[in-house]
C-alpha cells in the first residue's frame, strides 16, 4: 500500500528566540488515514467526554486530526477545562512522556479558563513527567487558561500575534450554611494566595505586582504578556 502524501504544518519551536517564523511539516502514518463515515464533522464522544477532533478528507482520503497531532506530540485544549478535560489531557502527557521520555510535547491553548482544580492537576502532570511542555496561545488563554500558558517551559511559552491574555484572581461560588460559606470564602483565599504565588514565580514579578495585575479582569496583547513575564515569545507565519 503507497503511504498518501499530504502536507499538514506545525510550528516548530525553538529555545531563546522571541519571534519566530519557521514552519515544519507534520509528520504522517498510513494509519492516519481511515474509511469513516463522520468526515467533516466533531466525532461526539460518549457520556459527556469532550468531542474528539474531526476527520478531514485529502487526497489521501479520511485524516484522523487527533491521531496526527498526538504522533507529533501535540496537544489541544480548545475549551474550558474541567475534570474530563484535565483526565484527557493528563493522559495524553503521560503516555507521550512514556512513549519517549526525551522529546518535548507541546500544548496548543484556545482556552477561556475553566476549573482551577483541573488546571491545576494539568499544571503539576506537566510538572512531574521528564519531557519539557511548551505552551503556545491561539486566540485566548484566559482565567486559568493563562495559568497553563505560563506554567509552560521556561523559553518555550509563545503566543500567536493575535492572541489574547486575561489574568484575574479565582473565582468561587458560595452558598449552603453559614460555617459552609465560611469554609468555601477560606478555600477560596488559600486558593487565590497558591495561584499568586505560581504567578510570581511563572513571570519573577513581585507578589504585590501580581495581587494588582490579578485583583480585577486584566487583559494583554502579546508583547504586554511578554513584558509581564507570561510567555517568552510571540510566533509569526512567514507570509
Amino acid at each position: 500500500m503507497v503511504k498518501p502524501i499530504v502536507e499538514v504544518h506545525s510550528l516548530c519551536l525553538a529555545e531563546s528566540v522571541r519571534r519566530f517564523n519557521l514552519w515544519v511539516p507534520l509528520k504522517l502514518d498510513v494509519k492516519d488515514f481511515g474509511d469513516t463515515s463522520t468526515s467533516y464533522g466533531a466525532i461526539e464522544a460518549r457520556k459527556g467526554n469532550p468531542p474528539i477532533l474531526p476527520a478531514v478528507m485529502t487526497p489521501g482520503g479520511p485524516l484522523d486530526l487527533s491521531s496526527v497531532l498526538f504522533r507529533n506530540r501535540i496537544i489541544f485544549i480548545g475549551q474550558p477545562v474541567n475534570s474530563l478535560v484535565a483526565q484527557r489531557v493528563i493522559s495524553q502527557l503521560v503516555t507521550l512522556a512514556t512513549v519517549d521520555e526525551n522529546a518535548d510535547i507541546l500544548v496548543y491553548l484556545n482556552c477561556p479558563g475553566g476549573s482551577t482544580y483541573s488546571v491545576l492537576a494539568i499544571y503539576d502532570c506537566m510538572s512531574w513527567i521528564k519531557p519539557k511542555v511548551g505552551t503556545v496561545c491561539f486566540g485566548v488563554a484566559a482565567s486559568q487558561g493563562a495559568l497553563l500558558l505560563a506554567g509552560g517551559e521556561k523559553g518555550m511559552r509563545y503566543a500567536m500575534p493575535n492572541a489574547r491574555i486575561m489574568i484575574h484572581q479565582p473565582q468561587s461560588g458560595c452558598g449552603g450554611h453559614v460555617e459552609d460559606v465560611r469554609r468555601q470564602v477560606n478555600e477560596a483565599v488559600q486558593t487565590r494566595h497558591k495561584v499568586d504565588n505560581m504567578y510570581v514565580a511563572f513571570t519573577g514579578q513581585s507578589l504585590e505586582k501580581v495581587q494588582q495585575y490579578t485583583e480585577r479582569d486584566r487583559f494583554l496583547s502579546v508583547s504586554e504578556a511578554m513584558e509581564f513575564g507570561l510567555i517568552d515569545g510571540v510566533l509569526e507565519t512567514e507570509y
